[in-house]
């Protein structure tokens, strides 16, 4: 079934849901309504039909006494009226639901009315005598009229409590039944809503998942995502995976060209350095002043042309996966005291504080490539963090154990990083500030690579540079090999090991904000002797 339909059917029947509770309410309120305007107007109406009775009753027994004491024509024809009267208020009894007790009630008034059309009779033959002998004789009949009024009047009160009763048992059951009624229509709608969020959200989590892999630059296509489903998603799914592969492609070609690019250039760059060098030490002739500063701006050109190359290959053997890392074991104290030797002049040039500090608990000894991770690693941070670090300032590096590694920090009082560029200083060829940063831009994601293959990790701590006011770099490399706890971050798919926060806690460190790095990390191309541990290679 596709989305659209899954949503259509999931609207359907949340209305129905909905509504079918509605439309229960609306009957039940219907139901009391009846009970509430109509049977109480036919209660009502035979309340009044019974007073009128009572009043016409005693009206005919009134003019009857008169019109027989004393014959007149108006007395006579209000005796008629008042049977007429009499007649029409039974007739509302009828109306007002009380069909049986107005037809007992219209018999006794066709009684009446035969008794006193004979004692009319009477009266026009002069028989006063006998009409007021028949007079007599009706008072129990008129008697008899109003006890059965009482009688109505009881069964009206009787119906009335009847019709009280049935309303409240209604809105009783009424209230238990939409109750359920709505419990029902939420069951319903929550096992539907569940039905389409699982069939929705779950593959849209795993694309949502994906898409930031790609964004971190994994082109991997997962092989869980739902490519056989035939809807919108299986659709999605496809593309992206075609997506993904064609990225995968690029960056293999993209990664392929700059590896043999910079092996192409580099046999020409050497070319132009060997001749610079021969007409240095003039034996095509003798220099004047004027020439030998040009140059000397030609070697150094060259010189930066040679690192950049060097570099442009490494990151290709790194992402090619054919960088063979020549591990070794050395003591940490000798590690920080080669780094410390190799940038302590160009510290006391520059007028720059550079210390270092291994604590106590520090392991004395790890195992990992010397020269990569001194010179492409701790070297990079320490020589960016001089570049920046202002006469006068400060650089700090620090050792501590931290799990089953060691922890290296270097912190340097650097004016920090403006919060654009803080998300990418690890992307390759990313570069800020260029007129106080020209280099490629590859130098932290060497570090990046280097570490990671040593089964570490390299980031930007939330401390803002230990107090020194400018930013604090963390790189983490296990004692012996990749520890237990990163080999498993390592072969999990759903572990970003450049986030802060997807390490095993017990191996953790306080993890970098994005934006905690100062603007002397944004690049990690170094001038010329600002890093004397890093060799140029040789032609």
């Amino acid at each position: 079934m596709r989305v659209g339909d899954r949503l259509i059917v999931t609207f359907v029947v949340l209305g129905g849901a909905l509504a079918l509770p509605s439309f229960f309410a609306a009957a039940r309120l219907g139901d009391l309504r009846d009970l509430a305007v109509v049977e109480r107007a036919s209660h009502a109406e035979a309340a009044l039909a019974l007073g009128g009775l009572e009043a016409g009753l005693a009206e005919l027994d009134r003019y009857l006494r008169s019109y027989v004491a004393a014959p007149d024509s108006a007395l006579r024809q209000s005796v008629f009226t008042a049977l007429d009267n009499l007649r029409a208020e039974a007739g509302r009894i009828g109306h007002a639901g009380y069909s049986e007790a107005a037809g007992v009630l219209d018999t006794e008034l066709s009684g009446l009315q035969a008794s006193t059309e004979r004692i009319d009779s009477l009266v026009q033959n002069g028989s006063l005598g006998g009409a007021t002998d028949v007079f007599f004789t009706l008072q129990p009949g008129i008697q008899q009229t109003r006890d059965g009024l009482e009688a109505i009047a009881r069964t009206v009160d009787e119906r009335a409590s009847s019709d009280f009763a049935r309303a409240e048992e209604l809105s009783a059951s009424s209230r238990g039944t939409t109750l359920l009624a709505v419990l029902f229509g939420l069951a319903v709608a929550v096992v539907v809503s569940g039905w389409t969020t699982r069939a929705v959200w779950s593959p849209l989590e795993k694309l949502r998942w994906a898409l930031s892999r790609v964004a971190d630059g994994d082109y991997t296509a997962p092989a869980d995502l739902p490519y056989e489903r035939k809807d919108e998603i299986g659709e999605l799914s496809t593309s992206f995976r075609a997506m993904a592969q064609r990225l995968q492609e690029l960056d293999r070609l993209k990664a392929e060209f700059v590896g043999v690019a910079s092996h192409e250039l580099k046999t020409p760059i050497n070319v132009i350095r060997g001749y610079t060098e021969l007409i240095e030490e003039e034996l095509a002739g003798e220099l004047t002043a004027n020439q030998r500063d040009i140059l000397d701006a030609i070697a150094d050109q060259t010189r930066s042309m040679t690192r950049m190359v060097s570099r442009l290959m490494d990151i290709s053997r790194l992402e090619a996966g054919g960088y063979t890392l020549d591990l070794e074991v050395i003591l940490v104290q000798d590690l920080v005291l080669g780094l410390i030797r190799g940038f302590e002049v160009l510290a006391r040039q520059q007028g720059t504080d550079l210390s270092f500090e291994v604590a106590p608990d520090a392991p004395p000894d790890l195992e990992l490539d010397i020269d990569l991770f001194r010179g492409e690693v701790l070297g990079n941070l320490v020589s960016n963090a001089l570049r920046f670090a202002a006469s006068g300032g400060e650089v700090r590096i620090r050792v501590r154990a931290e799990g089953e590694g060691v922890l290296f920090e270097v912190a340097d009082s650097g004016p920090g990083i403006h919060p654009d560029h803080r998300a990418f200083i690890f992307d390759k060829y990313y570069q800020a500030e260029r007129s106080r940063a020209m280099g490629s831009g590859l130098g932290l994601a060497i570090a990046r690579e280097l570490v990671e293959a040593h089964g570490g990790w390299i980031r930007l701590a939330l401390d803002t540079g230990g107090g020194l006011g400018g930013a604090v770099f963390q790189v983490w490399v296990p004692v012996r090999g990749a520890g237990g706890a990163f080999v498993q971050a390592l072969n999990d798919p759903h572990i970003d090991l450049h986030a802060p926060g997807d390490l095993p806690v017990q191996d953790r460190v306080p993890g970098p904000e994005p934006g905690d790095v100062p603007e002397s990390v944004l690049n990690s191309e170094d001038p010329e002797g600002l890093s004397p541990i890093l060799p140029v290679e040789p032609s």
